[in-house]
């Protein structure tokens, strides 16, 4: 009985993360379309002002969030000892360890960049190089975020159809 509710709250957890995540990268890659191809300077520095309380406040804590549910998932529910529940727990690692060490180091750079170009009224090379890598890494993300919702809702549905099985040969019986 405990294992459950400690398995309910997990997946609660694990739908809040995820909403987190998967919002603020739908937020950045909208921020993306408007600023287009060659965004001036003021637009860019603009973006990072709602692009850095995104990060701090809503993807780092999903990410952590998404992280700490599948943890918890993977050694209180039967997925231990499956192949998809290690491979959804290497997902989660994957997308915490490109979000917090690879792409919101750099986001950070990108933050300073847009300071200084706003500030000098300069267009730094750096900035759309730095700029490019934090899209390409959060394009990863997003692809890991989106196999792992793939494979959860997957192996959910077959967990569930193996519990109506059975409980239709118990009533058989």
């Amino acid at each position: 009985m405990r294992s459950n509710i400690i398995i309910t709250a997990a997946k609660i957890l694990l739908t809040i993360g995820f909403a987190l995540c998967l919002g603020s990268i739908a937020s950045f890659i909208a921020m993306n379309v408007i600023n287009g191809e060659m965004p001036g300077i003021q637009f860019s520095y603009w973006q990072r002002t709602f692009v850095n309380p995104i990060m701090n406040f809503v993807t780092i804590p999903g990410m952590w969030l998404f992280l700490f549910s599948n943890i918890l998932l993977f050694f209180t529910g039967k997925d231990k000892n499956s192949r998809t529940g290690l491979i959804l727990l290497i997902l989660s690692v994957l997308i915490f360890i490109n979000g917090q060490f690879v792409i919101v180091p750099i986001a950070g750079i990108v933050n300073d960049l847009a300071i200084q170009q706003n500030s000098s009224s300069i267009i730094l090379q750096e900035y759309a190089s730095k700029k490019s890598a934090e899209d390409f890494a959060g394009g990863i993300n997003m692809l890991l975020f989106l196999s792992h919702l793939v494979l959860y809702i997957k192996n959910e549905s077959i967990i569930r159809n193996k519990l109506i099985r059975r409980n239709d040969l118990t009533r058989r019986s």
